[in-house]
């Protein structure tokens, strides 16, 4: 007996080991984009990182932005301000942003180095993106595109920093993969679980259709609406970032525009909700050119897996090729 518990604890050891070792070196844990916080915009990722994580590169500048750093030299400079959703996280490759794929695009058609600074971090509303640029200025912008969510409406900020406290906010490094693995990602276990039990037929919930049950009653269809599940933030009143963001970019006479990101919610409904809404009679009170990405027929399968509002990489191209156009657009009027 004591010979199987010594070689069953032997076992544990190797496995366990193995796991901390495919983990680190695989995955990139122990080594997350860290974050530091700031008395004016909350928090951000901590300047000139260069990790990899989930197979992904992220990288940060001396201003926090994902990007490389900034030049004196750099004359055309275009401010893409906004959320996780441009910053893409871990989960998306420094190469795969559409901030990087724009610079390049837009350093070939007007044959001069073009920065698009990626100004963002996840859970930011306009406010903390106006507290930044009040803090670290417009980096000589010819102009500022802000892509937001409905829910940015009212994600108002509390100053009630989260880093080194929430363990999706850290501000330093696990000391062990296995420790990081529980404690940054035990809320997905039930989500993983229930999604792999539905594929095993043994323990599945869901019961096999009657075709006779499911015939309609009646030989009229009633369509049900699609329901608006989408995300909801406790801020109270509409969030002041867009006005500060609108009155930034007028006293210093530079174009300012809206890029209105729906979520996958508003897709199936096909239309904003009540918060986007808001946000879209916000700019036709304050004159502020507003672009709906339903404009551009968005698919929920340019997003990510199990998300309700992050694009994938074919989102970040699809954002992309919509951007383009526009920020060229200005760019060679202010020629």
């Amino acid at each position: 007996m004591l010979k199987f518990i010594f070689r069953f604890i032997i076992f544990l050891i190797i496995v366990a080991g193995v796991a901390e070792a495919v983990l680190r070196f695989k995955y990139g844990f122990c080594n997350a984009p860290l974050y530091v916080s700031d008395p004016d915009f909350e928090y951000i990722y901590a300047p000139n990182q260069d990790v990899k994580r989930f197979g992904n590169v992220v990288r940060t500048n001396e201003f926090s932005m994902r990007n490389d750093a900034i030049s004196p030299t750099d004359t055309t400079v275009v401010l893409l301000v906004g959320d996780s959703v441009i910053n893409g996280g871990s989960m998306t490759d420094q190469d795969s942003l559409a901030s990087g794929f724009l610079e390049k695009r837009l350093t070939i058609a007007l044959k001069t180095r073009v920065r698009v600074l990626n100004i963002s971090a996840g859970s930011w509303g306009p406010d903390n993106i106006a507290a930044y640029l009040k803090k670290f200025g417009l980096f000589h912008a010819k102009l500022i595109c802000l892509v937001t969510s409905s829910h940015d409406a009212h994600d108002i900020m509390a100053h009630e920093s989260q880093v080194g406290i929430d363990p999706n906010m850290p501000d330093k490094q696990y000391h062990f993969a296995l420790l990081e693995l529980w404690d940054r990602y035990k809320y997905l276990y039930p989500y993983y679980v229930d999604y792999y039990a539905e594929k095993i037929p043994f323990f599945s919930t869901q019961k096999e259709l009657d075709p006779v049950a499911q015939k309609p009653k009646s030989d009229s269809l009633v369509t049900k609406k699609p329901v608006d599940d989408g995300i909801r933030k406790a801020g109270v009143g509409f969030n002041p970032g867009y006005e500060q963001l609108r009155i930034i970019a007028e006293e210093n006479k530079i174009p300012f525009f809206i890029y209105l990101h729906p979520e996958i919610s508003e897709v199936a409904m096909g239309h904003f909700n009540d918060q986007g809404d808001e946000i879209i009679n916000f700019a036709k009170e304050k004159n502020v050119r507003l672009i709906s990405e339903f404009d551009y027929h968005p698919s929920v399968k340019m997003y990510r897996k199990m998300d309700v509002v992050h694009f994938d990489n074919k989102g970040q191209v699809f954002l992309t090729n919509n951007l383009y156009p526009i920020i060229l657009g200005y760019l060679k009027k202010d020629k």
